[in-house]
């Protein structure tokens, strides 16, 4: 080219498309250099502008054409790619199988958590309002508690602009009559702002006047089915509490499972407990509030922060009112653990499930490189490029991935019902109205055709023809190191969640096995009101006629869930400086029914007419007193003053999540509401509790006779522990059996490699255990490496886990060891089957071609 040719300046872009559109595809650079010597002729006959013009002309006439082009061949590439992948899913029968399961698998499982986590997320998320609302949060001496005072939502209304609206709602399970249908129902005591703030649909009524008249009530439409069938229970008139009759004014949609708001019905608190004490400072159920849109809720929380204390100067304690969004109150707790953190520990067992079965693909396709690596080289002569190879791998990686989608979605369709019932759910695999789940399912697929297929692609796509297809050729190392990476990563996540699952078995083990201080066993509870109160003990008389009627009592609490608290002082503590702690309203034989045990004094006792001003107190009660010999010693619940009789040795009133309480116990003075326990004959269980029925409803037939057993109640408080401890103990043996899918195809494809090699050392006199110890070698070496990454690794979670739990189970060595084993065990079983499987095959078969 003359130096005229090759000085003479080109114009950039048009030269550039050609060579990032056309050339690059094509691979004719020699245009290139027509195009440049023709542009220069033109700019020395015609002009710079007329050259320039030219050469854009040619570069969009060759567009059009280079567009067909290429359709055209990808159309054909593609065609030959799907019949070269077709191919070799159809060859290799046994791994395709193992790499579609497991993905299948991994997807199902990913898909599963998906849905769980998308509805833990949504909670609360449909009030339109929603982006307004806040609960009321009350910390006390770095306690927090969404008990608020009943004062408090209408002083912060007329204090503070910025909330303009606000309502408690105090949750009381009663009864409901009307003519024969009487049950017990959940009732949401509000103002009436609550169904201005919240978002719960009316079918029937108007939110604006439904509670315009005191004695009004609203129902959800299952309720007001069950009482009225398909009549219009607008106008009727329900009987509430046996005592107050309400009109039914409103029916509104069933309350979503997503809301952490769940009642059956809605009612003015002022019939339950007057006028006068929503007027006190007194704290007993959560309220909520709504702020101006243009408010900022931090700027809120530091004005209304020291409101209590402004307005209750008779406490001595410093209480700090926050603000907590609606939204947050279903995945962050108050106190202890946040419910969100099993978010994240779910969506990482779904991510790591998904790795172990994207690990298996890239370690059977990595492993059996040799097979197809002639394949690619053959590619790469007839002038295919790298990336036409990698397109090739990963479209197969792709399609796998998409057959393993249609296999998952019909096992999650298949599962669901069942998952459903173990997380205590109600999901649903719709893609209607759910964009999010399709599209979450689409990026799963789309996740796992490309993690799966990018080492392979990149690994294979690198071999150089020359190599490959020298009859010597032989495997780089790296993909055997790379292979024994991913094994360890593989069974360092499978041993990891072997430990979790161990550690959790083991907590509810404590749980159900510690020792609570009192005996809950074979007592049933039932919830009492005003017209049972008022024939307690003619009840308790005729129950305890029966002989397996062992005892009978009563008290404001279950001794599992004391969480009332008042004021309390004692000699050398006055009422300025009182002290706050739980109580409990009892009946007499009250700790003979729960079989707790007196550290000091006696129980009450009718004997002693002044019992009923008198009081026990448990033991952490008397260290926060100081007193060293208690019995007889002044103490005084608000201004009630009395003696303490008796110290009850400390039992766990709360959860194990919690430390003992100090609690104090009253003799109960004209309570309406109280729990009765009737602890009975095992033997007759069933024809005792039907006596219990009879009696009572002889003695009081209004009664709506309902009952629960203690240790039920017991095991209830820790339901949702048991429940996602089942689900990861599920999912760990998932991620095992996806694991050993894996190790499956890889000891089959190393009998397959090395066949001659058994076969030489089955006649050189080598036994079927040696054979399957030299195989099995290797990967007990790599299953070392996953415990000593998996031990610390689950150590520091299950641990930071477990110490939610004031009361816990010991995190113990052997649990690590049994893990480790486990691994152990199910890897060389895995390996073992083929390995002696080879080795038992007669070598002849092997060497009679050599």
């Amino acid at each position: 080219m003359s130096d005229q040719y090759r000085y003479t300046r080109k114009p950039g872009l048009p030269l550039w498309i050609l060579r990032a559109f056309i050339v690059r595809r094509t691979y004719d650079h020699s245009a290139i250099g027509d195009l440049q010597e023709l542009y220069t002729d033109k700019v020395h006959q015609r002009g710079r502008m007329h050259a320039a013009l030219w050469l854009w002309k040619q570069v969009l006439r060759s567009v059009p054409s280079f567009t067909k082009e290429s359709i055209c061949w990808g159309c054909i590439m593609f065609k030959n790619y799907l019949k070269v992948a077709i191919r070799n899913v159809a060859k290799q029968k046994v791994y395709t199988l193992i790499n579609i399961t497991g993905l299948a698998l991994g997807m199902a499982c990913c898909i599963l958590i998906l849905l769980w986590v998308q509805d833990e997320l949504s909670y609360d998320t449909f009030h339109k309002k929603g982006n307004d609302l806040y609960r009321l949060v009350i910390t006390i001496e770095e306690r927090r508690t969404a008990s608020s005072p009943w004062a408090l939502v209408p002083t912060l209304k007329k204090d503070f602009p910025e909330i303009i609206k606000g309502s408690w709602y105090s949750e009381r399970t009663m009864s409901v009559r009307y003519q024969e249908n009487a049950y017990y129902e959940i009732f949401g005591l509000v103002d009436p702002e609550f169904l201005v703030m919240f978002t719960f649909p009316f079918i029937k009524g108007d939110p604006r006047t439904a509670f315009s008249s005191p004695n009004s009530v609203v129902m959800t439409e299952k309720t007001a089915k069950k009482y009225f069938g398909d009549d219009d229970p607008i106008g009727h008139v329900v009987n509430f509490d046996n005592r107050i009759d309400l009109v039914v004014t409103g029916v509104i949609q069933n309350i979503p499972s997503n809301s952490h708001l769940q009642f059956d019905c809605l009612a003015h608190p002022a019939h339950l407990y007057g006028e006068q004490r929503l007027q006190t400072w007194s704290s007993d159920c959560p309220s909520y509030v709504m702020l101006h849109s243009s408010a900022d809720p931090e700027e809120v929380t530091q004005k209304i922060s020291g409101t209590i204390n402004k307005y209750n100067t008779s406490t001595n304690y410093l209480f700090f009112v926050s603000l907590q969004p609606l939204r947050k109150i279903h995945l962050y707790a108050l106190n202890g653990t946040d419910p969100i953190v099993y978010v994240y520990l779910f969506s990482a067992i779904a991510v790591i499930i998904l790795l172990i079965a994207c690990i298996n693909f890239m370690n059977l396709s990595t492993a059996r490189s040799t097979k197809r690596a002639r394949e690619v080289g053959m590619r790469k002569v007839v002038g295919a490029a790298r990336v036409d190879i990698i397109r090739q791998f990963f479209g197969e990686s792709i399609l796998l991935s998409v057959l393993a989608l249609c296999l998952a979605v019909v096992s999650v369709y298949l599962i669901l019902p069942t998952f459903n019932t173990l997380a205590s759910k109600q999901l649903t695999l719709s893609a209607v109205g759910n964009i999010r789940i399709v599209v979450g399912i689409a990026l799963i697929a789309l996740f796992t055709g490309i993690i799966s297929g990018v080492y392979p692609a990149l690994f294979l796509s690198a071999f150089q023809p020359v190599t490959v297809l020298q009859s010597s050729f032989v495997k780089d190392s790296r993909g055997r190191l790379f292979r024994k990476a991913l094994i360890i990563v593989q069974f360092t996540a499978s041993i990891a969640l072997i430990i979790a699952t161990t550690v959790i078995f083991k907590q509810m083990n404590y749980i159900r096995t510690k020792d609570l201080g009192f005996n809950r066993e074979h007592i049933i509870t039932i919830r009492t009101n005003r017209a049972i109160r008022t024939k307690y003990d003619t009840i308790k008389q005729e129950l305890l006629k029966n002989k397996d009627i062992l005892i009978v009592s009563a008290a404001s609490s279950i001794p599992l869930n004391i969480n009332n608290n008042n004021p309390v002082y004692w000699e050398g503590r006055s009422i300025e400086t009182y002290e706050r702690m739980n109580f409990v309203c009892v009946d007499y034989d009250y700790f003979e029914t729960f079989g707790m045990n007196m550290a000091y004094g006696r129980s009450f006792s009718r004997q002693y007419a002044t019992d009923i001003e008198n009081y026990i107190i448990n033991e952490s009660a008397l260290k926060l007193t100081g007193y060293e010999d208690p019995i007889g010693r002044m103490f005084s619940m608000w201004t009630d003053e009395g003696e303490i009789i008796g110290v009850v040795k400390d039992f766990h009133g709360t959860s194990l999540h919690n430390d003992i309480r100090p609690i104090v116990f009253v003799l109960y003075k004209n309570l309406p509401y109280f729990n009765m326990f009737i602890r009975m004959n095992t033997a007759n269980m069933s024809k005792n509790i039907e006596f219990v029925k009879n009696t009572m409803e002889r003695i009081v037939p209004s009664i709506i006779f309902q009952y629960t057993f203690l240790d039920d109640d017991f095991q209830r408080q820790y339901t949702n522990e048991e429940r996602l401890g089942r689900i990861i103990e599920y999912f760990t043996i998932l991620a095992i059996f996806i694991s050993c899918l894996g190790l499956f195809g890889l000891a089959s494809f190393m009998v397959e490699q090395r066949t001659k090699e058994i076969a030489i050392r089955k006649v050189l006199g080598a036994t079927h255990a040696g054979i399957a110890g030299i195989f099995s070698k290797e990967f007990v070496i790599l299953i070392a490496f996953a415990n000593a990454l998996a031990w610390p690794l689950a150590y520091y979670f299950m641990n930071k886990w477990i110490q939610n739990y004031r009361f816990h189970a010991r995190i113990e060595l052997w649990l690590f060891a049994l893990a480790g084993l486990a691994a152990l065990g199910i890897a060389l079983f895995t390996v073992s089957y083929q390995t002696m499987k080879a080795a038992r095959a007669n070598p002849v078969d092997a060497l009679k071609y050599e």
